[in-house]
């Protein structure tokens, strides 16, 4: 008989608007990671057990199911995923024929490099293929890798790091992408693809995504000089063979703020959320959408849903740091993206948590 989990749930009922639910992500597990396949099934990683040396754990939940399946872990090698930090953790995507393909930290040493794992399923999760170390020589692995993937079989593994020999220091730091072009099987060496605008922010993870146009996008943090950190948006029209960039949120702060963002398809446009200057703000990445703050201050690691109706849910942290847990706030933006009266606050992100969104037709889960 197959098992299900069900986590939970507290609901809550906006009378004009999205009903918003609440669920705590499978056995206390933190920093979770949401998909979608054609087929409208869901599948969720998440992490588990020793901050600095746990486990990728995955659940599916099925079109009308009630919950999740019972989790299993992903990663072959047990102890090999960083939570600390709350930048480091899973991130995932689905390719061709529903395939998916999860990235993350591994746990580096004194003279030993972190390495960078990566793990497919060619089966809708059943099995995961041995993890692989996709670092080559690239040293200084720090902030959370990411993926994305199309539909024509295209895997593209984004990470920031140091080229071999290089200097030390931030400003030196580089964005490099491995493309596969047969589902994962293989992929190429790693190509620099900020070789012209140099300078990442080392603890700030980034995020890949294909978009619903075919361009490779890559949000990050720069760090160009000590006191800048902008967001910035790397895209490219040519399957990642070149590459333009484009500041979209500007912050002058002299230090890290281990900041993660989110991305999601809205139709056949594409919604960004990021942190800067302490809140979150989100905008269409076109050229002429303007950034709109949603959150107030302290808030970072916004997740982002869009449901049947088109309407938007934005989700972020508030309050939480290095080993501390703290609040989660939610907004809805209507389906011309402007902001509804529906938002609010809610205890309980974990230590080193921060929370995931998805829709179910017209209503919204929030998974913290």
């Amino acid at each position: 008989m197959k098992r299900c989990f069900t986590a939970l749930l507290i609901l809550t009922v906006f009378t004009h608007g999205a009903e918003v639910v609440f669920e705590r992500v499978p056995e206390g597990g933190v920093q979770p990671q949401v998909a979608a396949t054609s087929a409208g099934t869901l599948h969720l990683v998440y992490l588990k057990g020793d901050p600095r040396g746990g486990d990728v754990r995955h659940a599916v939940k099925k079109r009308g199911a009630a919950g999740w399946s019972a989790p299993a872990t992903l990663n072959s090698t047990p102890g090999t995923a960083v939570a600390a930090g709350t930048i480091r953790g899973a991130q995932m995507a689905v390719g061709r024929d529903d395939s998916l393909h999860v990235v993350w930290n591994g746990p580096g040493g004194k003279n030993v490099p972190a390495p960078l794992y990566y793990s497919r399923s060619l089966n809708g999760g059943a099995s995961f293929e041995t993890q692989r170390d996709l670092r080559a020589d690239t040293q200084a692995l720090d902030g959370g890798a990411s993926v994305a993937a199309s539909a024509k079989g295209e895997v593209f593994v984004v990470w920031h790091g140091a080229p071999a020999g290089a200097e030390p220091g931030e400003m030196h730091r580089r964005v490099f992408i491995l493309k596969s072009g047969d589902n994962g099987g293989s992929f190429s060496k790693p190509v620099v693809a900020n070789a012209d605008d140099p300078g990442v922010c080392a603890c700030c993870s980034l995020k890949a995504f294909v978009s619903p146009g075919g361009e490779l996008l890559t949000l990050y943090r720069a760090a160009r000089s000590p006191g800048q950190r902008d967001i910035t948006l790397m895209t490219s029209r040519d399957g990642g063979g070149t590459f333009e960039h484009r500041n979209v949120g500007p912050w002058a702060i002299q230090a890290c703020p281990m900041s993660s963002a989110s991305v999601v398809a809205a139709g056949r446009k594409t919604r960004a959320a990021w942190e800067a200057e302490g809140k979150v703000y989100t905008a269409l990445l076109d050229e002429s959408s303007a950034a709109l703050a949603v959150s107030e201050d302290k808030a970072r690691h916004p997740a982002l849903a869009v449901n049947a109706r088109g309407e938007t849910l934005i989700t972020w942290s508030v309050g939480t740091g290095w080993q501390r847990g703290g609040q989660l706030g939610w907004l809805v933006l209507d389906a011309a993206g402007k902001a509804t009266g529906e938002r609010g606050m809610k205890p309980g992100v974990p230590v080193w948590g921060f929370s995931a969104a998805y829709a179910e037709g017209d209503r919204f889960v929030i998974l913290y």
